[in-house]
């Protein structure tokens, strides 16, 4: 148990605190019937039950997040910076869904596309600056040098996310699946030459 991070699990976890606060305050002057999912357009287009939306999403949000700190502390994966920056993304996300969720159903309008844009631009800048400093016990150029072109394509995708905010959704939606699409290739293309790699060494 000494090799979890209780420190920081705590600080995280407390976020939870604040998407809880606002659910006890609006949790009764709320439908029981609520909007939780929006399109490109920021319109909302799907709905589900209140306490499904407000309690059971949360908590499980609550379990995932303490299972992935405990988890990456075990394996002392959580002890590599950019882990520390996933351990914040569940409770910052539960927050802003949650504050969303709120706020829309409370009858007002909000600009769901560029909250979520932004909120990933901030998450890909923050694993990218990252990433290079993940190199503890790395000797290997190649290694290390793959590990810096990644950490360039997530600066690079923030950066145009951010841009695309400028534009029609559309722009928005086909950045991030231009991401996608560029993060999966690259990732097994680093797979694919850590395999050879290894064999080769075998």
């Amino acid at each position: 148990m000494k090799k979890i991070d209780w420190k920081l699990l705590i600080v995280t976890s407390s976020i939870f605190l604040i998407p809880l606060a606002l659910i006890l305050i609006y949790y009764g002057q709320l439908p029981a019937v609520l909007y939780t999912h929006f399109g490109i357009d920021s319109q909302a287009n799907e709905m589900s039950d209140k306490w499904i939306a407000l309690v059971l999403t949360p908590i499980l949000l609550v379990v995932v997040h303490l299972a992935l700190c405990i988890g990456l502390d075990v394996t002392k994966s959580g002890r590599l910076p950019v882990a520390k920056v996933v351990k914040w993304v569940i409770p910052i996300f539960t927050t802003l869904e949650t504050g969303l969720i709120l706020v829309y159903n409370a009858g007002n309008q909000i600009d769901v596309r560029r909250l979520v844009v932004a909120l990933l631009a901030l998450i890909y800048l923050l694993l990218g600056n990252y990433l290079p400093k993940d190199v503890a016990g790395m000797t290997d150029s190649k290694t290390l040098m793959d590990r810096k072109k990644t950490a360039y394509l997530f600066i690079s995708g923030a950066f145009a996310l951010l841009l695309s905010l400028f534009f029609a959704p559309i722009v928005s939606l086909m950045v991030g699946i231009v991401f996608i699409v560029l993060v999966i290739s690259w990732s097994i293309c680093v797979g694919l030459k850590s395999y050879r790699s290894t064999s080769n060494r075998l």
